[in-house]
């Protein structure tokens, strides 16, 4: 198994839940930090510390979708991903926050290694994205 090593935020309200993907995901070379508080979440969290936050939805205080509002105000560049048993919340979210164009959605129940799997597909997705924005040139070398 390959270790990753990126840097993780874990925010769910459910400390059963929570525990258990940041116990599974670092057992599969994640780093990550846990809150069962948006508020403390928001508090604690340092720009450019995270790779990725994957954030429950509905939670006292802040939801998902205000915390997801809050980080991406302090790091632009920080993506995300939703953790949730609902699949309505996709189009609320696209209505009530439209700057926010994340469209990573998680359903629970999902395995550890399912979770693993989609946060590495998302990232590596990510990087080849920026890769092709940041390096035109080098992609036409190649081509040739």
């Amino acid at each position: 198994m390959e270790k990753s090593s990126k840097r993780l935020l874990l925010v769910d309200d459910s400390p059963d839940i929570l525990y258990s993907i940041k116990i599974g995901l670092e057992r599969r070379g994640f780093i990550a930090d846990a809150f069962t508080s948006s508020r403390q979440a928001l508090y604690m969290f340092e720009p450019g510390k995270y790779d990725f936050a994957l954030l429950d939805i509905d939670m006292p205080e802040l939801n998902g979708f205000e915390l997801c509002r809050e980080l991406l105000k302090l790091d632009p560049r920080l993506k995300i991903c939703f953790f949730t048993a609902f699949e309505y919340y996709r189009d609320q979210f696209r209505w009530d926050f439209p700057e926010i164009k994340s469209d990573c959605f998680l359903r629970k129940p999902m395995s550890i290694s399912q979770v693993a799997f989609e946060i590495n597909k998302y990232l590596d997705a990510e990087f080849q994205n920026e890769f092709e924005k940041e390096s035109p040139s080098i992609q036409e070398r190649t081509r040739r």
